[in-house]
């Protein structure tokens, strides 16, 4: 039982119903195909004209529960959606509290998905709903929910001129004449409902009486008869043929029609409708065709878009295939870089470290300088190495990194200890903060302070100094580790675009370098949540800073 049965708005509700000489009338033809249309618009299996009673919901017309005829009103979805002003949408009853524990959803037909429009008669009153119902959790699209809104529009109209042609009491010819011409009014408010017309056919004069959306559609006058033969040769040869037969079966057998043709309008625009239809039948013979036209086109179109959309996807997965197999490639080609090349530059700079001990040893400075140079260059090579090794990774990681404890005075020692010994001795540290350990990748931390070093000993003069310096902030709260050079600074034009992948410039007569140095150093940042800056530059040096900011 409703809460409103108490009040004058539910009696006065019940007594408009009451008006409506409707409650367990004969199946109508009219009701049944918008019913289907509503079913096929909303692609639901189930739809429903739903009337609710004081004690019960009937259905004035019923696809896809044909064995029911009404429901007890206390478990109906259709007595909340009599309440909404609009469409009352659930796209999964057993997430809705309302509905999860009952009957009809946790039994046969097991409800998933409900929506209904309500049926508002010229008073105000709503006489219950036009619903359609999915055994599916699902939504309609914006169109679907525009349709069975119209639709229910049309059921009402058509309730209350079913009543005023009851009321009128009139002759059983005056009903059929007035029956005709308040259809054929029906059919023509449709135009204002998603391009849908209706149509009335009389077999014995061959004539089609449309409504004025369906002129508009077809480009005809409005009010104007068409003639059979004028239909005819609207529609292309395939479709006269296959029209002609579902009429054939039509009128001799009954039934309905539900067919899609192409079409060319009374001006030549092409044009794709939905064609559906019943006929009407008097004394066992059919009288009239009674039914709706439907422009597709936009749909037929859309359906086009999607199947190039969906061969476009294939192209699509078949290229990603194929950037997969190369980025394998690519992998492979890196792993004989790091192992068939790297190992034995590695063994080769361990050599010169040996060559190197022995030639101080003996006090060769000549040799000794020749095998610094030496050294100089395979360090260099080592690490343009690194670097693109890095590179490759830090570009296809997409993961997060492992940051554990590390000892800042150890990661600073490692990063050095990767610079030649006749560099390193430019290098001192200034240890002005307290701070012992940061939340690092060791590994990737090394190579980000090894390339500052680098940068900084490269474009720097020969002789000067090179400072790292551990400082501790407290505006923004971070631990951070600063690289100063007295070179001649960056570029002015490079500046903006410093930590850039393949920003180059020409600091000193060096010479330009790879642009990837200082781009790992970003990315390397940009992994452990914090970021490099350029916080000084000028001809007399710059400053680089690491600045690591804790967690929160």
């Amino acid at each position: 039982m409703s809460d409103f049965l108490s009040s004058d708005d539910e009696a006065r509700r019940l007594a408009a119903l009451r008006d409506l000489v409707v409650l367990d009338s004969p199946p109508e033809p009219l009701f049944d195909t918008i019913t289907r249309m509503a079913s096929e618009i909303c692609g639901t299996p189930i739809a429903l004209i739903s009337l609710i009673d004081e004690e019960r919901q009937w259905f004035k017309a019923n696809v896809g529960l044909e064995a029911v005829s009404e429901t007890p009103r206390d478990v109906a979805f259709c007595a909340h959606a009599i309440h909404e002003d609009s469409v009352m949408e659930v796209p999964d009853a057993l997430q809705d509290p309302r509905f999860a524990d009952n009957p009809l959803v946790t039994g046969a037909p097991h409800i998933r998905f409900y929506a209904g429009a309500p049926l508002v008669l010229p008073s105000g009153d709503k006489a219950g709903t036009l619903c359609v119902i999915d055994r599916s959790s699902r939504q309609l699209d914006d169109f679907q929910t525009r349709s069975l809104s119209r639709l229910a529009e049309m059921v009402s109209q058509a309730l209350a001129m079913r009543r005023d042609l009851i009321h009128r009491s009139l002759t059983i010819r005056k009903a059929s004449e007035d029956a005709l011409r308040e259809s054929k009014a029906l059919l023509d408010r449709t135009g204002r409902m998603a391009r849908v017309g209706g149509w009335i056919a009389d077999i014995g004069s061959r004539l089609i009486h449309c409504s004025h959306q369906t002129a508009s559609l077809l480009d005809l006058q409005p009010d104007t008869p068409l003639s059979a033969d004028q239909a005819s040769r609207m529609l292309t040869k395939d479709a006269q043929e296959k029209i002609r037969h579902v009429l054939g079966v039509l009128v001799h057998d009954g039934g309905a029609m539900d067919i899609e043709v192409c079409m060319t309008t009374a001006s030549g625009r092409f044009l794709w409708a939905r064609l559906v239809a019943e006929a009407e039948f008097e004394e066992g013979r059919a009288v009239r065709l009674v039914g709706a036209l439907q422009d597709i086109t936009e749909r037929r179109q859309h359906k086009a878009e999607l199947q190039r959309e969906h061969a476009l996807r294939l192209q699509v997965e078949q290229h990603a295939s194929e950037l997969d197999e190369l980025l394998r490639e690519r992998e492979e080609m890196l792993d004989v870089l790091a192992h068939e090349v790297r190992q034995p530059l590695n063994n080769a700079s361990a050599a010169l470290q040996s060559a190197s001990s022995v030639l101080l040893n003996m006090a060769d400075k000549a040799a000794l300088n020749r095998l610094g140079r030496a050294q100089g260059v395979m360090s260099q090579v080592l690490t343009n190495i690194d670097n693109t090794l890095a590179a490759a990774a830090l570009l296809a990681n997409k993961e997060a990194i492992e940051l554990v404890d590390t000892d800042v005075d150890t990661l600073v020692a490692v990063a050095m200890a990767d610079v030649p010994s006749d560099a390193r001795q430019r290098i001192t540290v200034e240890r002005i903060a307290t701070t012992r350990t940061i939340l690092a990748d060791m590994s990737l931390m090394r190579l980000a302070l090894r390339n500052l070093l680098f940068n900084a000993l490269k474009y720097s003069p020969p002789d000067s100094p090179v400072v790292v310096r551990l400082l501790d902030w407290d505006e923004p709260l971070a631990t951070v580790i600063e690289v100063e050079d007295k070179g001649p600074g960056f570029d002015a034009e490079l500046s903006p675009r410093l930590f850039q992948r393949g920003a180059r410039g020409a600091r000193t007569a060096v010479g330009a370098g790879h642009g990837l140095g200082l781009y790992i150093v970003r990315r390397v940042m940009e992994l452990h949540g914090a970021r490099v800056v350029l916080a000084r530059n000028s001809p007399q040096g710059s400053v680089l800073q690491l600045i690591l900011e804790p967690a929160h």
